[in-house]
């Protein structure tokens, strides 16, 4: 996503206007105990002409400490 002041313009089809917002979303990743479960709040870009979804900044770190939060439920 290319910031160009306030307006982000959609990195895919590079026309549509980028909004982001915090979206509740669950995923599920493998370890060495089986797959966990996850819930997070993320913010979430979504394009308003083709509907590309984006990660705000800072994903990757929330999903990582959601992961290790159900990990340490294990032990």
């Amino acid at each position: 996503m290319a910031d160009d002041g306030d307006t982000i313009i959609c990195d895919f089809c590079k026309q549509g206007k980028v909004a982001l917002k915090l979206e509740e979303t669950t995923f599920r990743q493998w370890s060495d105990r089986g797959y966990l479960h996850c819930r997070v709040e993320i913010l979430m870009g979504t394009c308003d002409a083709c509907g590309c979804k984006s990660l705000g900044p800072g994903s990757e770190q929330i999903f990582d400490a959601a992961f290790q939060k159900e990990y340490d439920k294990l032990r």
